[in-house]
């Protein structure tokens, strides 16, 4: 007996020891298990510039005091440094008892090109007390004066051999509209506006070699719509084609070399025209923009429907490019490629920064990775991009951010910069920016 109890002490200790071994609780993370991420202020400059960095733990998202910073190998004080040498540098943070920080690239540039930033759009009027359509040189307003402003609506710009050209239309009523374009201030009609049956809208501009290209809309008898574009403010426009009112326009022009390249929808269906041969869209959608590469390959953004929900995508020779999440609406309204990456300015709808709803977020693609340049708190869109040696430069409107009203806006590298007056509502439609001439 006393044997038998003896056993059943020595089975329960163990199988107690064994209970205690399994739930045994996991222990703490230790700090040599985290890593540090290391972030900077800027990371283009210009030689002389300052850049500040910040430090946090990786898995914990807190900040780390006290990190020693590296750059390319040499330690610096604290958390900021003017970096004086022209390249690229490779800095990294480091602490006792974390892993090291992925490195952090800064490229100190020698010079930045000066460069003239236009922006157009809407905005108010101070002269007159109220709102007029005008463009800004580098956040300067510039108006000009005719005796129907009121009535007019500026779509596209481009700046060529210091002449500013702005393409637009006049609307009278729903059915009545008439085409113009500006060259710095003086107005050319492409339209006759005292033509009741004479309806045109130049939605688009560009300049070739000294030569004017503006393409638009005019629309025939019978319920048809014509595609056409304006050379040199020819009277009668050059057709391109003709399709039904209603699913036919939203016409776009580039020239390359001697090749004119027009983008639209033709009786709902996206098209483009090489010298007038048409080229079929994959798809369907809405086309906003065009851009033609060195290489000689056609993009063109636009957007269509995936079920109830719009989805932002541009065109590559034809083929469509996917570019929204499918999970909210999102428009793709201008393309623009430099050195063979494409990047395209929109908006996409996300989920708030607070969790709860959602909101428009302002935003452009660059070879198909979506770069936010809003916070996700307040409506914002992009309308217009610009690059300019790897710049990036988007236009567009903030819904009302702090309070204020609909405003004018321009992002330089992700640099917030408002355009219209703070008490007034404004818009930016297009955005172009050259290198300022040397004296």
């Amino acid at each position: 007996m006393k044997k038998l109890i003896a056993n059943t002490l020595l089975l329960t200790v163990v199988w107690f020891c064994a209970c205690s071994e399994e739930q045994k609780p996991a222990p703490p993370v230790e700090e040599e298990d985290l890593t540090l991420q290391l972030s900077a202020s800027e990371t283009t400059v210009m030689a002389s510039s300052t850049v500040t960095f910040k430090v946090i733990a990786m898995e914990t998202q807190q900040t780390v005091s006290g990190a020693d910073i590296y750059i390319d190998g040499n330690k610096i004080n604290g958390y900021q440094h003017v970096f004086d040498e022209v390249g690229t540098q490779s800095v990294v943070a480091k602490i006792q008892g974390y892993r090291d920080s992925e490195p952090v690239t800064i490229t100190v540039l020698d010079q930045m090109a000066e460069v003239d930033v236009y922006v157009l759009g809407g905005g108010y009027d101070e002269g007159s007390g109220g709102s007029r359509p005008l463009y800004w040189k580098n956040g300067e307003p510039a108006i000009y004066s005719h005796e129907s402003s009121e009535n007019m609506i500026y779509n596209k710009m481009v700046v060529a051999d210091n002449q500013v050209y702005i393409a637009g239309e006049r609307q009278f009523t729903r059915a009545i509209a008439s085409a113009f374009y500006w060259e710095n201030d003086t107005y050319v009609e492409l339209s006759d506006p005292n033509d009741s049956d004479d309806y045109a809208i130049a939605y688009d501009i560009c300049v070739s070699e000294g030569d004017v290209y503006v393409a638009g809309i005019k629309a025939k008898t019978n319920n048809m719509m014509d595609i056409v574009y304006w050379e040199n403010s020819g009277e009668s426009p050059v057709h391109v084609a003709s399709g039904t009112l209603g699913q036919t326009g939203n016409s776009v022009v580039t020239v390359s070399g001697d090749d004119v390249y027009v983008a639209g929808v033709l009786n709902a269906a996206p098209t483009y025209w090489k010298n007038g041969e048409a080229v079929s869209l994959e798809g369907t959608g809405t086309v906003t923009d065009i851009a033609v590469s060195d290489q000689g390959d056609v993009y063109i953004s636009g957007h269509g429907s995936n079920g109830n929900v719009t989805v932002a995508k541009y065109w590559k020779n034809g083929q469509e490019v996917i570019l929204g999440t499918g999970e909210g609406d999102s428009e793709a309204r201008a393309v623009f490629v430099e050195n063979g990456d494409v990047y395209v300015a929109g908006y996409e709808k996300v989920l708030h920064k607070s969790g709860t709803g959602t909101v428009n977020v302002a935003r452009y693609w660059k070879n198909g990775e979506a770069v936010d340049l809003t916070d996700r708190l307040y409506r914002a869109e992009a309308n217009a991009i610009f690059v300019l040696d790897g710049k990036v430069y988007v236009a567009g409107i903030d819904f009302g951010s702090s309070g204020k009203p609909v405003a004018a806006m321009y992002w330089e590298n992700g640099k917030a910069i408002q355009l219209s007056h703070d008490d007034h509502r404004g818009h930016a439609a297009d955005i172009f920016v050259v290198k300022r001439t040397q004296d």
